[in-house]
């Protein structure tokens, strides 16, 4: 295939997703036509009409290869997603810079799923299905509900090609000593700083660094070892820490260690020759998918305590071991914060996230003899025909598609909210946070990480974890049960099953309807069962319910059009739109309710 093919076919996907997630978000208005046709009208005379599928979500499964744009009387292809946002920039309500931003971050996302599609193209689903977590990363679309999810701002086309995921090339880090005062760290008792380069370096390179320490004068009792990007010390660490340089309070020791694999987060690296050592996540000051990826200090000293207590509360927890519930523990974590910025209170928050590490468990580390990991997002995973990796496990698991589900919410969505409602833990669990545990192609149980930020507690009495660890108690964020139950409702069942359910519908006809309906059987067996065994945690499934009929709808592409790209002390946060019908509760009501049906998607003010 040409250049110019890949390059229609990018502009095509990013058109019907941003036409589809703009009109979920209420942004804009689709008013069907005929049974099946929908039309976009914009403010700049310009309208686009569409073939699509109304969800239970209240969201258009858009045919992509349908979309067609109209001026006046003159009908074309759509194939140019850029000149659709200048088209409807009125309706949305965004200045001119917000827009030239807006366009650099689409470009950016654009070239890079058309390296993927080439690379994805004589791949077919079954044979993806078959590849390594590791080696499926490198040919994922990546978020499906963030329009422009490969924005990379700060990234040229050489970046893209050396430390994209999509790439498939691997990376070896810069490692520093840094004065061991001057950071901000913490780590399990299972683990020391030794070990951690030990973790990255075979024994000659070990010894080759070592020589380095001899020969500087480094005392491993004055410093600590930290690795680094080589994309971030070139643009970011020589300069922003030179003073620190200059006075040898950072050394650099150079290029050593294993090759490492960045994964479809971009920021998290996996270790090529030794699939069951830690992860690395590091620091990218990069604009990527609604924020920059840096690593916030705040959460270092606590997160090696906070994982470890997770893993202990999944351990006696017997809802959680009966399912084998598991965490990515982060055992270790460094900080060292910046001399000046630390000093301006508002300073943006990129320039507090720049040199960092933390240090995660590998999947691989927790699966025995016939199991195998998968991202859940590999799940969504289509290939060039449309045939997405869920369906081929589901068709080689010999399960029926009822089957495979409830394996699927069992192992997933139930710990989720037995967390939740029992613990008043939320989990911010999207499709990159959770890792699934697979025998025979059936999902057993679920892996849970990344409590940077994605895990929260509920405000109220909640002695069930009187003994979190207060460093972590001083850190997190406590909300109050209307809105940490988001995270399982805007966090799991809008980011993920919400593409989930509507590709089975799609691929294998398996009605939204039932796919829920088997979701609420599943939720309500372990309600009953928690039940029985303590009665008052039915108050609890009072106030988490999610059984509700309207639940509110989250809108994350509304904050980028709507913040700009200006600097911020804080990360985004999401706004909120109209309500939507809990597809729980239709699942639960008439067979037909909740199906598809003539309507019209309205904007709203927020």
């Amino acid at each position: 295939m040409s250049q110019s093919y890949y390059w229609e076919q990018a502009n095509r996907k990013i058109l019907a997703k941003s036409l589809s997630e703009l009109c979920y978000e209420q942004a804009l208005s689709a008013r069907q036509e005929l049974d099946k046709s929908y039309v976009v009208k914009l403010k700049s005379g310009v309208s686009y009409e569409f073939t699509a599928r109304l969800t239970i979500w209240d969201w258009l499964q858009i045919d992509e290869d349908t979309i067609q744009r109209n001026q006046g009387d003159e009908e074309l292809v759509a194939d140019d997603a850029a000149q659709f946002f200048i088209d409807a920039a009125e309706d949305l309500k965004i200045t001119a810079s917000t827009l030239g931003n807006l366009l650099h971050e689409l470009a950016n996302t654009i070239a890079s799923d058309v390296a993927i599609l080439e690379k994805r193209e004589d791949q077919a689903a079954e044979t993806m299905a078959k590849f390594t977590d590791e080696q499926l990363q490198c040919y994922l679309d990546g978020h499906p509900k963030a329009i422009v999810n490969k924005g990379r701002i700060g990234w040229g086309a050489q970046e893209f090609k050396a430390y994209g995921t999509e790439s498939g090339e691997y990376v070896r880090f810069l490692w520093l000593a840094v004065r061991r005062d001057l950071t901000v760290n913490g780590h399990s008792e299972d683990w020391n700083w030794q070990q951690l380069l030990e973790e990255s370096l075979s024994t000659n390179q070990m010894q080759s660094l070592e020589a380095i320490c001899r020969d500087k004068k480094i005392n491993w009792r004055e410093f600590i070892p930290l690795p680094v990007h080589p994309w971030q010390w070139q643009h970011h660490i020589r300069q922003h820490y030179a003073q620190l340089l200059s006075r040898g309070d950072i050394i650099l020791l150079g290029e050593f260690g294993d090759e490492y694999l960045p994964q479809v987060s971009l920021r998290t690296f996996s270790n090529r020759s030794r699939p069951q050592a830690l992860h690395v996540k590091l620091p990218l000051t990069v604009l990527n998918t609604s924020c920059y990826r840096g690593i916030p200090g705040k959460y270092m000293q606590c997160g090696p305590s906070l994982s470890q207590w997770m893993q202990e509360l999944c351990d006696r927890d017997e809802n959680l071991s009966a399912r084998g519930t598991g965490i990515l523990q982060e055992v270790a974590g460094l900080h060292v914060p910046h001399l000046h910025h630390e000093q301006v209170k508002g300073t943006p928050y990129r320039y507090r996230e720049m040199l960092g590490a933390t240090w995660r468990q590998s999947p691989a580390s927790h699966c025995s003899e016939g199991e195998r990991h998968l991202l859940m997002a590999a799940l969504l995973q289509k290939d060039s025909s449309g045939k997405s990796i869920a369906a081929v496990l589901i068709n080689s698991s010999g399960l029926s598609i009822e089957k495979w589900l409830e394996y699927l919410f069992d192992s997933t969505v139930v710990p989720l909210y037995h967390l939740l409602s029992r613990y008043g833990i939320g989990l911010v669990a999207h499709s990159q946070n959770l890792t699934l545990v697979l025998k025979e192609d059936r999902v057993t149980r679920v892996l849970l990480k990344d409590f940077q930020g994605d895990l929260r507690l509920a405000k109220g009495d909640f002695p069930e974890r009187s003994d979190i660890p207060s460093s972590a108690l001083a850190v997190l964020d406590q909300l109050p049960p209307n809105y940490i139950i988001h995270d399982l409702f805007t966090g799991h069942f809008v980011t993920v099953l919400r593409y989930l359910s509507s590709q089975l519908m799609l691929e294998l006809n398996f009605s939204e309807t039932k796919f829920y309906s088997v979701l609420a059987q599943v939720l309500r067996s372990y309600q009953k069962k928690v039940m029985k065994e303590n009665a008052k945690m039915a108050e609890r499934f009072q106030c988490f319910d999610v059984f509700r009929a309207h639940i509110e709808r989250v809108c994350i592409n509304r904050v980028r059009l709507s913040q700009g790209y200006d600097d911020s002390a804080e990360r985004p946060v999401p706004i909120v739109g109209g309500d939507l019908e809990n597809p729980l509760w239709l699942s639960e009501q008439k067979p037909t309710k909740g199906e598809s049906k003539n309507h019209t998607i309205s904007p709203v003010e927020v």
